[in-house]
């Protein structure tokens, strides 16, 4: 939190819970036939010429995609071989208490310009998942009426579709879960696949997938056959930054055809501007369909938070996204299409079409303007570089968390006699004739190897140390975040921001931390404000001796930081470092000499990548200027961008400093092949004296253990306070 520039605006928060339908002033309404909409019974089926599709009208899933202009006219593109079939919503309101389906937009009533269908779970108070296997972080199940809506317009290549999740004051506590809408594409079609530019390629195929043999995760296999025969597969390896990729999706060589996702706004999405997020990739389950997953809270490379409390009023609008499936050319030409119609919905947003829920139109939404100055006597850089500036819900403090009871250390060296072993007759047997076979001979659903953990002690939770992380603007899925990227000069514009209380927050590359508002800001119904000069201040604890890296939250200009895509890159560390680094500051280069992970050095080398590894010493040479004070306090200040290490050993010029334990850092970056996470740091103070004038060195040792289990560094900075 910076002591900054302060806001107080006392203003009237409007609650925009339902509107009078109106006819859309953003669009005029395309050419081609009408839309038509008909009750099939267990399914509504829209249409408008180009496309067809089928909604079910009890689990609100898109069943059925078809459109003639493909090479084999109305193929269907949605996919039934594995994992959740079809299009789907994460969560279905099929086994809610009560359940509504309607067609909220009527096509005779508006010229035949639009049709929307409406599926509805109500909870009633209980969960509307039922009483079986919950969604990943679910927590006790859906508290919480859910509604999901299409929409098909008159001349579109695509329809729109989103979600609104309602936890009434009537409702226990509760929780959202894993959530996204996701596709299975018909393996029959779609055998391209298009992230960004340096994933944009043929994919291998189902049956490639099923040969491959196991890895160290039930998601990577070594394929065995096609294109790719050798490689790695590995669905991680397709993870993308959701704000810089409005538009992804599978294509066809064959049927030129594709099927893109389209986040018009990213309003909706959770963890800010830099949340790394599965994309698309062929499914892990046997069969292995195209699958694309639009996660609007992810639980990868860090993850989000959404819990509700008992009697607590909270609504969320998801969406709409737009499903864009466009014809006639080939992938590449395809995939430029579908990121200027990113573009061109992007200008459409909001959309007039979004009746009766909390969705505030154009004329409700304010702008926010300002300029970012930075103040900061010891900055290497004049200009605020990939600066990211954002609107989130106001950040809570962490919380405390409650530390078991420490074992008595007298009794440490008691060591309990051994369990008797068992009669040989009573160990059970594995009784492998249960084990499904698919026709290639290959196990069925095979499981994922779990490595052992690294000896040391446990930080106390999932990548925070010795704190419960509370909602931040980096793990919140719960409200609606406003985010933009601003110019250099540290100017921006911040368009169509709900009515509601807000903090400001601002990243920069080469800028140490982030900008926190102080004071919150209220804003209200159409309003145009101009927060005028706001001074950054970013935080020191002495004189800045050395850094290593560029503070901007990710490994990228490290070596690989931009070649990371491919499965065990921890494993290959020990090949391309077979002596460990040893950087000298001012004369390495940080793009050769300095990993993109830390983890153990690899000593087993086995082809699938169960490897443990011995401890891995990193050794920085500095040289301390000459007016550094060698007194007080030193503070080695890490950004982390992600880590499954429980401990860092820290020399000083041959004396050991550590061990430094409160490391955090969360998401598993390395071992899901990513270079950014939920983004922490880390400080280690340490007695100044332990420096010394002139040569200097500070040595950084992971522990042995699993080679995934190391520290993906943002950067390494020393200060001393003078």
């Amino acid at each position: 939190m910076q002591n900054m520039y302060k806001l107080t605006l006392v203003a009237a928060v409007v609650a925009l819970s339902s509107f009078i339908a109106i006819q859309p002033k953003n669009q005029v309404a395309a050419a081609g036939p009408a839309v038509t909409v008909t009750d099939d019974g267990l399914t509504y089926t829209l249409s408008n010429g180009y496309i067809t599709v089928k909604v079910n009208k009890r689990s609100g899933d898109l069943t059925s995609v078809k459109t003639p202009n493909t090479t084999t006219p109305n193929i269907e593109l949605m996919g039934y071989v594995s994992g959740s079939h079809a299009g789907y919503w994460e969560q279905r309101p099929s086994k809610a208490a009560r359940l509504e389906a309607k067609i909220t937009i009527d096509p005779t009533k508006v010229n035949g310009d639009r049709a929307e269908v409406s599926v509805k779970g109500y909870s009633d108070g209980k969960s509307i998942l039922g009483d079986g296997p919950q969604a990943a972080g679910q927590g006790g199940g859906l508290i919480a009426d859910l509604e999901i809506r299409y929409t098909l317009e008159r001349g579109a290549h695509g329809l729109y579709t989103y979600a609104i999740f309602t936890h009434q004051a009537a409702y226990p506590a509760g929780s959202v879960g894993e959530s996204r809408f996701g596709f299975k594409l018909s393996a029959q079609v779609f055998d391209w696949m298009s992230i960004d530019d340096q994933r944009n390629f043929i994919m291998p195929t189902g049956k490639d997938w099923d040969a491959g043999d196991d890895l160290n995760m039930k998601e990577s296999r070594r394929l065995t056959t096609g294109v790719y025969k050798g490689r790695a597969e590995h669905k991680y390896d397709y993870s993308a930054d959701q704000f810089k990729i409005p538009a992804f999706g599978w294509s066809s060589t064959k049927e030129k055809v594709g099927l893109y996702i389209i986040n018009p706004s990213f309003e909706y999405l959770s963890s800010g501007p830099l949340h790394f997020e599965l994309t698309g990739h062929i499914d892990d389950g046997d069969g292995g369909d195209p699958t694309l997953l639009n996660y609007w809270r992810g639980t990868h490379y860090g993850g989000s938070e959404l819990p509700f409390a008992a009697g607590e009023q909270w609504t969320k609008v998801v969406g709409p996204m737009f499903i864009y499936v466009p014809t006639g050319a080939d992938p590449k030409t395809l995939f430029v299409d579908a990121k200027n119609k990113a573009k061109a919905e992007q200008a459409r947003w909001p959309y007039n079409f979004v009746q009766g829920v909390d969705y505030p139109l154009a004329a409700e939404r304010a702008t926010v303007k300002g300029k970012l100055k930075l103040v900061d006597p010891q900055a290497t850089v004049t200009k605020l570089k990939n600066l990211l500036v954002g609107l989130s819900f106001p950040d809570e403090a962490p919380k405390a968390r409650p530390q078991r009871p420490r074992r008595d250390s007298s009794l440490a060296a008691v060591t309990p006699p051994p369990p008797p072993t068992p009669p040989a007759a009573t160990i059970p047997v594995r009784d492998t004739s249960a084990v499904k076979l698919l026709p290639n001979g290959k196990r069925a659903n095979r499981g994922t190897f779990v490595p052992q953990r690294q000896n040391g002690p446990r930080q106390g939770g999932f990548g925070f140390g010795n704190f419960t992380p509370s909602l931040n603007w980096q793990n919140d899925a719960k409200h609606y975040e406003f985010w933009v990227n601003g110019a250099e000069d540290g100017s921006f514009i911040i368009p169509n921001v709900r009515p509601g209380t807000y903090q400001l927050h601002a990243v920069a590359d080469g800028v140490l931390g982030a900008y926190d508002a102080v004071a919150y800001v209220t804003i209200t119904p159409g309003q145009k404000l101009d927060m005028g000069a706001i001074e950054w201040k970013p935080v020191h604890y002495g004189q800045v001796i050395f850094e290593i890296g560029t503070p901007n939250r990710s490994a990228k200009e490290f070596y690989k930081g931009d070649d990371h895509w491919h499965w065990g890159m921890y494993i290959e560390y020990a090949k391309f470092f077979p002596n460990d680094v040893n950087f000298t500051v001012g004369k390495s280069d940080p793009a050769k000499d300095w990993y993109i992970y830390h983890v153990p050095h690899d000593t087993d080398f086995k082809p699938d990548g169960r490897d443990q590894g011995r401890a891995t010493p990193w050794t920085i040479n500095f040289t301390m200027p000459g007016n550094a004070p060698t007194t007080g306090k030193a503070t080695l200040r890490f950004g982390i961008s992600g880590s499954g290490a429980r401990q860092l050993g820290i020399s000083i010029n041959g004396t050991e400093a550590g061990p430094f334990t409160d490391i955090g850092g969360g998401g598993a970056s390395m071992m899901r092949d990513g270079i950014e996470g939920t983004w922490v740091e880390r400080d280690f103070n340490f007695d100044a004296a332990l420096l010394k004038p002139g040569q200097n060195k500070i040595v950084l040792t992971v522990p042995a253990g699993a080679v995934g289990s190391g520290i993906c560094y943002d950067v390494v900075r020393l200060e001393v306070a003078k």
